[in-house]
C-alpha cells in the first residue's frame, strides 16, 4: 500500500531527492581538509619560523611590545598603540605570542569553513594570504580587529542570533574601539547606516547620496577636513624621515583643508588603492589587484541577488559594513600595504556573505 507523506508523519512538501542529500549534508570534504592544513601550516610557521619572516610585517607590533616592556606612552589613552598595549597587558607579555597564534588560527578556521567549490576555495585564498602575512604573525591592533570580526560574524552566521543582537554587538564593539583606539571606526558606523539604507535602492538614490556627501564635504570646516585626510601626508613624511622606503606610498595631490581639494584627493586615492596596477606593476601589485577584484565581485554579486529579490539580512548587513570600511579607508590610507592590512582584517565579512547565501532563510 502507498503511504502519503502526511500519514508517514512527514509534512507535505518536505520530500527532496535522495541523491542530493549526501552532497548537501557533507560538511567534511577536500576543501575542509585543505583549510585545516592551512591552519596547521600557519601554526608551524608561527611556532618555528616566525623570526625569519620580513621585519616589515611586524613594525606596529614592535611599538606595542616596546610600550609593554618599557612603558613610554602607556598613560596616554589617546594613543592607539598605548591602548592596545594596555589591553595586551591584561593577557601578559609571556602569554601574548600564544594568544596571537590562537586568535589567528581560529580566524583562519572560520575563514576556510564551509567551502563547497574550487572557485570559492581559491577566491578565499586570495583574501586570506595577505591577511596572514600582514596581520597574523605578531600581536597588533589588527589582532583586536580579528577578534571583533569573529564575534560579529560567527554569532550572526553560525549561531544564528537575532538581527537586534547583531546590530547591538556591532555598534558596541565599533563605538568602544572607535573611542579608545581608532576614531575612524566611529565614521565607519555612520557610513555603514547610509550604505545599508541604500543597499537595494535604485541608482538615483545613490547619486543623490553622493551629491549630499560631496556637499557636506564642501561645507565642512577646513579643520575637520584637515584632520580627516592629513594623516596620509603625515604618515608618509614620518616614514621618509626615518628612512623607510615604501614604494607604494603616495601623498595628497591637493590641499586637504579645502572641500574641492579633499574631493580630488579622495578620487585620486580611490584610483591608486582600488586599481593599483595602474600605478605599480610588480608581481605583488598584480596579486593585490586580483584580491581587490575578488572582493568587488563578491559585493557585486550580493547586491545583484538582492535587487532580484533574494535579499537576506546577513548579506545586506555584512556587505554594507565591508563597503563602509572601504569608503572610509580611502580618506586617509597612505599606501597599498596599509590599505590591504586594514581591509583584510575584516575579510570575515566577505566570508559571511558567501556562507549566508547558502543557509536556509530564518524569518
Amino acid at each position: 500500500m502507498l503511504t502519503s507523506p502526511a500519514i508517514a508523519g512527514r509534512p507535505p512538501g518536505k520530500f527532496a531527492p535522495q541523491g542530493n542529500a549526501p552532497r548537501n549534508r557533507r560538511r567534511f570534504n577536500q576543501y575542509s581538509i585543505a583549510g585545516i592544513a592551512l591552519v596547521v601550516v600557519y601554526v608551524l610557521i608561527y611556532a618555528f619560523f616566525r623570526e625569519s619572516l620580513p621585519e616589515k610585517w611586524s613594525v606596529d607590533s614592535a611599538k606595542i611590545i616596546e610600550i609593554l616592556n618599557y612603558g613610554g606612552a602607556g598613560g596616554d589613552l589617546d594613543n592607539s598603540f598605548a591602548v592596545t598595549a594596555a589591553l595586551f597587558g591584561l593577557i601578559g607579555v609571556d602569554n601574548l605570542d600564544i594568544f596571537t597564534c590562537l586568535v589567528s588560527a581560529l580566524f583562519l578556521f572560520f575563514a576556510t569553513h564551509d567551502i563547497r567549490r574550487a572557485g570559492d576555495f581559491f577566491s578565499r585564498l586570495l583574501l586570506i594570504a595577505p591577511c596572514i602575512m600582514l596581520n597574523m604573525f605578531a600581536p597588533s591592533k589588527e589582532t583586536v580587529v580579528l577578534i571583533m570580526t569573529m564575534f560579529i560574524t560567527v554569532s550572526a552566521i553560525y549561531f544564528r542570533t537575532s538581527k537586534k543582537f547583531t546590530f547591538v554587538s556591532f555598534l558596541f564593539l565599533y563605538v568602544v574601539y572607535g573611542i579608545f583606539v581608532r576614531q575612524y571606526y566611529l565614521l565607519i558606523v555612520g557610513v555603514f547606516f547610509g550604505v545599508y539604507w541604500l543597499w537595494r535602492r535604485p541608482l538615483k538614490y545613490h547619486l543623490l547620496a553622493a551629491a549630499i556627501a560631496a556637499g557636506a564635504i564642501l561645507a565642512a570646516p577646513s579643520s575637520v577636513l584637515q584632520t580627516l585626510q592629513s594623516p596620509r601626508d603625515t604618515s608618509n613624511a614620518y616614514a621618509e624621515q626615518i628612512g623607510s622606503d615604501n614604494r607604494t606610498a603616495f601623498t595628497n595631490v591637493a590641499s586637504p583643508a579645502t572641500g574641492p581639494g579633499f574631493l580630488v584627493n579622495y578620487v585620486y586615492a580611490g584610483t591608486v588603492l582600488i586599481t593599483p596596477v595602474l600605478y605599480f606593476q610588480t608581481a605583488s601589485d598584480f596579486f593585490m589587484q586580483l584580491m581587490i577584484g575578488a572582493m568587488l565581485i563578491i559585493l557585486y554579486r550580493a547586491r545583484k541577488k538582492a535587487r532580484r529579490g533574494h535579499d537576506r539580512f546577513e548579506v545586506r548587513f555584512f556587505a554594507s559594513l565591508f563597503i563602509a570600511h572601504i569608503l572610509v579607508q580611502l580618506i586617509f590610507e597612505p599606501d597599498l600595504g596599509s590599505f590591504t592590512r586594514h581591509l583584510t582584517s575584516v575579510l570575515l565579512y566577505l566570508i559571511a556573505i558567501k556562507v549566508a547565501e547558502r543557509k536556509p532563510f530564518l524569518p
